[in-house]
């Protein structure tokens, strides 16, 4: 949705019309054909005669809610309104997104959108505080926003300057085309601006569809890509009939051969259909790498590696904390070489460990100390990057899954830490309406997911990887604690920082960057924490688990009470399952873990309280049902720079 100066008098003007006059189909002036286009676009204005428009109803109702900010004063008239100020725009939307989920707006939207009459001060009746919410013309306007169903119709000069511009997530700067060119896409929802200033820009899921459809075909004269054109080529798919003169034009436009066969540009074609009629806005997954478990990836590659010619060698625990030993040894005294004592000096997550090292006696301690092993392992397998399994002597060993192998060959040329937020700054465009903010799109630069307007061949791996792996349970201590503090009205980051930040920036943003990644809160745009639904039933099932416990819950626990729940009876009311003691073997077996391990998480469940003598409690039966949460279910389509559907 895109109103500015110009299409808000003409909203007002359409509405004054009818009111006045009782009809419909007011006579615009020919100059004024690109302004009504971009309205027409958004199925807020239609046409009723060469030269005549009329309000569609939503359009209508769009203008009462333009009109009735104006007369209470909330928003000065829009001929007072600066040029190029956006009342609305796919930024302000975001904002109305995020303030709706969250109850409440987070520190970026609260100026946008109050001088936009679309926030105002709501006092909690509970509490007797004031915070800032949305006003009801602020709910109104996201609902229409959401009602409406805009246009697809793409000329041949369009789609010329669509194959020129890069798909973003870009600064706006590069988006270098004319400004009807830039409403045109914007009302079409092919492109979408970040919150709060509109500085990045990015081809939505949508629109990066039909950049693809145009890069393989829709060369021609005319119109090149429209609703008509897209659903007779459903019904070419479907082998419906359709009229020669039809075929032919779609054989021209290259989306099908002379055999009737889908051809590239055609496949990407019903991949704008599909988008283009989608009703929900799919989720923007993500994944988070600490540099020390990329390490931990190439040690354990390293143990199989020797393991071939002496099998003692495999990446059991114990084998691994020793590699890890020594590459840790021989990281810093690489670093201490470089800096020599001058600690101040170093990158500030060396800084510490640095000093520690320098002062070690017993380096086995020292690295105990400051890394712990087993926490990375889990959060590896939390992202199906490693699989705990056994080896022929029963030994609990890890092995790389196909996914962690894609990250170990990314990181070859240099190993790095993937945020969840530089990952997110490449799968949000694949939402309707958001581009990732500045701040999500310098992260995403620095961690080698963004070039020079358009993701990297490393962001699309990781956008690929966050949309495709199989996310399973786990968290810290510290980590359960912030999902115990986020209120169901949601917070701000750094109002949840002064709660439980402790000071650790980079603990705390690390604890968040996790949490996201495993769908367990959501950081939106504005600057609000949410918890996902998800995020609700881990914390609640997690809230009785001792205060003891590093691990609230880990994969391997998942993988205990999801094996024990294929063996066993659920019983719906109590929402607990059944099991008999003679189906543990199997369970056992189900799970894949060495039989020792199985009874070690076992027992882990038990004191957490996810299992009881015989039954898988209602706490562990919502960890299991927050796990098909935790992952993506609609088929989500990844777009690769030059690579054909």
């Amino acid at each position: 949705m895109l109103i500015k100066k110009g299409h808000a008098e003409a909203l007002l003007k359409l509405l004054s019309f009818e009111e006045e006059t009782q009809s419909k189909g007011m006579e615009i002036l020919e100059a004024d054909e690109d302004l009504y286009l971009e309205l027409e676009m958004q199925a807020l204005v239609r046409q009723s005669a060469p030269l005549k428009r009329e309000l569609t109803y939503l359009g209508k109702e769009l203008a009462l809610v333009l009109h009735d900010l104006i007369n209470r004063e909330k928003l000065s008239s829009p001929e007072k309104w600066p040029e190029g100020w956006r009342w609305l725009g796919t930024e302000i939307v975001a904002m109305l997104e995020a303030a709706g989920l969250a109850g409440q707006l987070g520190p970026l939207a609260i100026e946008p959108l109050q001088q936009r009459g679309l926030a105002a001060p709501i006092k909690d009746k509970e509490t007797g505080k004031e915070y800032i919410g949305l006003s009801e013309a602020g709910k109104r306007v996201f609902e229409i926003y959401q009602a409406l169903e805009p246009e697809l119709e793409i000329s041949s000069e369009l789609a010329q300057e669509i194959r020129k511009l890069p798909a973003g997530p870009a600064r706006a700067s590069l988006l270098t085309t004319d400004t009807h060119t830039k409403h045109l896409l914007e009302a079409m929802r092919l492109i979408a601006y970040s919150v709060p200033a509109s500085d990045i820009y990015a081809f939505t899921a949508l629109g990066q569809a039909v950049k693809k459809a145009l890069t393989y075909g829709g060369f021609g004269e005319g119109d090149v890509l429209t609703s008509d054109i897209l659903w007779a080529l459903a019904d070419v798919a479907d082998e419906k009939e359709v009229p020669e003169a039809t075929l032919a034009i779609l054989q021209s436009l290259g989306y099908i051969d002379q055999n009737k066969e889908l051809l590239p540009a055609g496949y990407w074609a019903l991949e704008v259909l599909r988008l283009w009629k989608r009703e929900v806005t799919p989720d923007a997954w993500t994944i988070a790498i600490e540099e020390e478990e990329i390490e931990i990836l190439q040690a354990i590659e390293h143990l199989w590696q020797k393991a071939q010619n002496n099998p003692e060698e495999v990446p059991t625990f114990k084998n691994l904390r020793a590699e890890m030993i020594d590459r840790k040894i021989k990281q810093y005294k690489e670093i201490l070489a470089r800096y020599g004592r001058k600690i101040e000096e170093m990158p500030e997550k060396y800084q510490q460990i640095a000093s520690q090292f320098m002062e070690a006696k017993d380096l086995a301690r020292w690295y105990d100390d400051n890394f712990s092993l087993r926490l990375s392992l889990y959060s590896l397998e939390s992202f199906n990057l490693i699989h705990t399994t056994e080896d022929l002597k029963g030994r609990e060993v890890f092995e790389l899954t196909d996914f962690g192998r894609k990250v170990l060959k990314d990181q070859e040329v240099k190993v790095r830490e993937i945020s969840s937020t530089a990952v997110k700054a490449v799968t949000i465009t694949h939402r309707s309406f958001s581009a990732p903010n500045v701040e999500w799109v310098d992260e995403a630069l620095e961690a080698g997911l963004l070039g020079t307007g358009e993701p990297t061949r490393s962001g699309y791996l990781y956008g690929e990887l966050a949309e495709t792996i199989l996310r399973t349970p786990h968290l810290t201590r510290y980590e359960a604690e912030i999902l115990a503090s986020i209120p169901s009205r949601g917070i701000s980051v750094e109002e949840l920082f002064d709660m439980v930040g402790e000071g650790k920036r980079r603990r705390f943003k690390w604890a968040l960057e996790k949490l996201e990644a495993r769908h367990l809160i959501n950081v939106m745009p504005d600057g609000n924490i949410i918890e996902t639904e998800a995020g609700e039933m881990i914390d609640r099932a997690v809230s009785g688990v001792p205060k003891n416990f590093g691990h609230p819950i880990n994969p391997l626990i998942y993988r205990v009470l999801k094996a024990l729940s294929e063996v066993g009876t659920l019983f719906v009311k109590e929402k607990r399952i059944r099991i008999l003691p003679k189906n543990i073997k199997e369970a056992i077996k189900r799970s894949g873990l060495p039989a020792i391990v199985f009874d070690e998480a076992l027992k882990a469940a038990r004191h957490a309280g996810y299992v009881g003598k015989n039954t898988i409690t209602e706490a562990g039966y919502s960890i299991l049902q927050a796990v098909d949460k935790m992952n993506p279910h609609e088929e989500v389509k990844v777009f690769y720079a030059g690579e054909e559907a």
